[in-house]
């Protein structure tokens, strides 16, 4: 339902105000002569104009967005870390000597991984297409055929007796 609201809009309109000034003449006859010049004086005049507008209704739409939302999955990666060390080595003197062996340390590093998943949307789509009929016709051939046949030759033959 439109209902008008009456609204105020103000518009500036320039008045003319006309006021007397007195102005003062002289001339050589030793005579003073005063003679009022009308002076015309702006004033700025707020006057408030009336019109009706039609309001605007607004209808809430209610819309299903889809957004897609990265996945993390943890897997558990061993590093093997290898330690460097020096080797001493041993000599045929009789001392006692420690030979260090490399360790190894494992450590368990958490890597995140990020799988990104695509989603599909189906939306049907109705389409008229005109397919054309493809229309036979008949037509009588004649097409000859051809039959082999054998030959006889004659030779001639001489006699003699």
């Amino acid at each position: 339902v439109e209902i008008p609201v009456p609204m105020t809009q103000e518009e500036v309109v320039h008045v003319p105000k006309v006021f007397t000034q007195q102005r003062q003449h002289q001339q050589q006859v030793e005579q003073v002569v005063e003679v009022p010049i009308p002076m015309t004086q702006e004033e700025v005049v707020h006057v408030p104009t009336v019109f009706t507008q039609q309001r605007q209704h607004q209808q809430q739409v209610e819309q299903v967005v889809e957004v897609p939302i990265p996945m993390t999955q943890e897997e558990v990666v061993h590093v093997p870390t290898v330690f460097t060390q020096q080797r001493q080595h041993q000599q045929q003197v009789e001392q006692v000597v420690e030979v260090p062996i490399p360790m190894t340390q494992e450590e368990v590093v958490h890597v995140p991984k990020v799988i990104i998943q695509q989603r599909h949307f189906q939306q049907q789509v109705e389409q008229v297409v005109e397919v054309p009929v493809p229309m036979t016709q008949e037509e009588v051939v004649h097409v000859p055929t051809v039959i082999t046949q054998q030959r006889h030759h004659q030779q001639q033959v001489e006699q003699v007796m």
